[in-house]
């Protein structure tokens, strides 16, 4: 079902670029960073009384639409969703919806139940790449919070164009990636929609430099800054019952300290280089009192290297690292406030929000010195050389038996914790667009 409502003429009419919010079902990397910049902006925007908000999704994820809206979405008077309504849109629809939806029958046959798919998903294709057309004169401007803007958004002249840039990893770290895995693919699609025509906004100083430097066509006046949030669950969790439930949960033992690590496992993330450094610190001052904990969904490419590192870890220290996967959202701010120390020492981060989030829920933080992470961090915690073993070793030691360096940690993050916000974000790019639409009048 399609919601609309009445607005008055004098909102800017916005067409917010929902496709990435579509994987809302999903329990991996999917969900994960940009995913959750995407809803708490849409969340924000909607508040902004000079705007109003139509949600737009590619035509292959449209069926997905409706079920974010009722999940997500209460109050109906606060947007309107983008209709693909000819009688062909409908008849596509209608087919590829029936299929996706009875494929879950075939649960006998892997192979029935991917072909059934493949066919739902390929109509939806090829209607869009042929078929399809897009009605878009009654919008003033398009915001894309992660995807590339499509060359038929960018050929709407009338449009004004913005999109949020999250950072230049495949380019920064060219060398960690290989040139056919979907990764990649996507990113070139980013990168052959970025023009100067269009109007952005980043993450991070860090990530507007990446962007100005390796696309010397866009200019500094195209960019505005809009560090990022964490959102309002991120608190510090001080019942010691539901810290040890949540521990239990995930298999992890109760009478142990523990290190943590989250995120989506990659080469990027320096995950080999937390786990030699911290098997050397618990071998080197024979410590039995902390595990290392590891959270988040690996990418494909990298499931089997990181598998073969743990097995290749000595038999007695193998009870020192538990990897649990991904986490419930609601189980995050738990772990993180029972944990001694929150470990992120990444080759590369356009900005490093669980370095964010840690902060907010009382853990004190070890993080690398580069790109982003100093932005983020200040000076609440420790940074560190993310090739330099002895500078990680040397900082796990000094948070693990200096109590009352952690405790100034703790404090000067949650302060620092206070200046970032969803709100100011948003913020940001609320006045951006509103300026621009005054300058016109």
């Amino acid at each position: 079902m399609i919601y609309y409502c009445n607005m008055p003429n004098s909102k800017i009419k916005i067409l917010f670029d929902a496709t990435l919010l579509l994987n809302d079902t999903t329990s991996d990397g999917k969900r994960a960073g940009q995913y959750f910049v995407a809803l708490n902006l849409l969340k924000q925007l909607l508040e902004k009384e000079e705007l109003h908000i139509t949600l737009f999704s590619e035509y292959r994820r449209y069926i997905f639409l409706s079920e974010f809206v009722r999940k997500h979405l209460k109050d109906y008077s606060k947007f309107s969703v983008y209709s693909y309504n000819t009688w062909l849109d409908r008849f596509a629809i209608s087919v590829s919806r029936f299929l996706l939806k009875h494929q879950k029958k075939y649960v006998y046959s892997k192979i029935l139940r991917k072909f059934v798919r493949f066919i739902g998903y390929r109509i939806f294709y090829i209607y869009e790449r042929f078929f399809s057309k897009l009605d878009l004169k009654d919008y003033d401007a398009f915001f894309t919070p992660s995807e590339p803007i499509t060359p038929d958004i960018m050929s709407v002249k009338h449009l004004k164009k913005y999109a949020f840039l999250h950072d230049t990893v495949p380019i920064s770290l060219k060398d960690f990636y290989l040139y056919n895995n979907p990764f990649m693919n996507w990113y070139n699609c980013l990168e052959n929609s970025l023009s100067p025509e269009c109007t952005y906004f980043t993450n991070s100083e860090t990530t507007k430099s990446d962007f100005l430097t390796y696309y010397p066509f866009l200019s500094d006046k195209q960019f505005s800054v809009a560090l990022l949030g964490a959102a309002e669950r991120f608190t510090p969790v001080k019942n010691q019952d539901l810290i040890k439930s949540v521990k239990l949960k995930y298999g992890l033992p109760t009478d142990k300290k523990f290190a943590f690590v989250l995120s989506s496992l990659d080469q990027r993330k320096n995950f080999f280089f937390i786990l030699d450094n911290f098997i050397e610190f618990v071998t080197r001052y024979e410590i039995d009192d902390i595990i290392l904990v590891i959270a988040g969904a690996v990418k494909e490419d990298y499931v089997e290297v990181f598998e073969d590192k743990l097995a290749s870890i000595p038999e007695p220290l193998k009870d020192k690292i538990f990897w649990i996967g991904y986490v419930d959202d609601l189980d995050v701010p738990v772990l993180y406030s029972g944990a001694l120390m929150f470990l992120m020492p990444s080759i590369y981060e356009g900005f490093g929000m669980p370095i964010l989030e840690a902060m907010k829920c009382a853990c004190p933080v070890i993080c690398s010195n580069t790109s982003a992470m100093p932005e983020v961090i200040g000076d609440c915690g420790i940074m560190i050389d993310p090739y330099e073993n002895e500078e990680l070793i040397s900082a796990i030691c000094k948070m693990y038996f200096n109590e009352n360096f952690r405790k100034v940690c703790i404090a000067k993050g949650l302060s620092r914790a206070k200046n970032f916000s969803w709100q100011h974000c948003a913020g940001v790019i609320a006045d951006k667009i509103i300026s621009d639409f005054s300058a016109q009048k």
